[in-house]
């Protein structure tokens, strides 16, 4: 039973770590660079916007979730007795936790912050900067939550249910 809790912690982190690595590959490869070439005032007014409406439930559960579940599935997994494979969903969630939530927290917020306060009219003197430190830092986190995906669909697809390791 408890293998297959694992399991299953496993499957739910899998498909979290995919529908955000998804989205952000999708701002990454198609937003951003639509967005780098408007102008001062729709750019400022189209990121407030987006900034806007991101902010829901379904996003906030499946972005909270997707930091927070590879953790329960590592620790599942170490309740199993499959400490192996504990180890590599607690490696997946530190480098998720790193490159993907702790840069959000750190890079992304911050200017989504200071973005909110921008007039579309007026904009400071450093929005492209701004803009440009956005997107790059996107695109780690596009890259990071994209290889934490492809690690997680390795694990779930390589699972055995043999008895715990020694």
């Amino acid at each position: 039973m408890r293998h297959q809790f694992a399991f299953v912690l496993g499957v739910i982190a899998t498909c979290l770590l995919g529908i955000m690595a998804g989205f952000f590959f999708a701002f990454a490869i198609d937003v951003a660079p639509a967005m780098a070439n408007l102008d001062a005032q729709s750019y400022i007014t189209t990121q407030q916007w987006i900034n806007r409406v991101v902010r829901n439930a379904v996003f906030g559960t499946t972005y909270f979730g997707s930091t927070l579940v590879p953790f329960v599935a590592a620790a599942a997994a170490f309740w199993s007795g499959r400490r192996r494979l504990g180890i590599v969903w607690l490696l997946i969630a530190l480098v998720y936790f790193a490159a993907v939530f702790w840069v959000t927290r750190t890079v992304n917020v911050p200017i989504n912050n200071e973005l909110a306060s921008w007039q579309s009219a007026a904009p400071p003197s450093n929005w492209q900067q701004a803009r440009d430190t956005w997107n790059q830092s996107n695109l780690v986190r596009a890259i990071a939550s994209a290889v934490c995906f492809v690690a997680a669909v390795v694990v779930v697809a390589a699972w055995r249910p043999s008895p715990p390791e020694a």
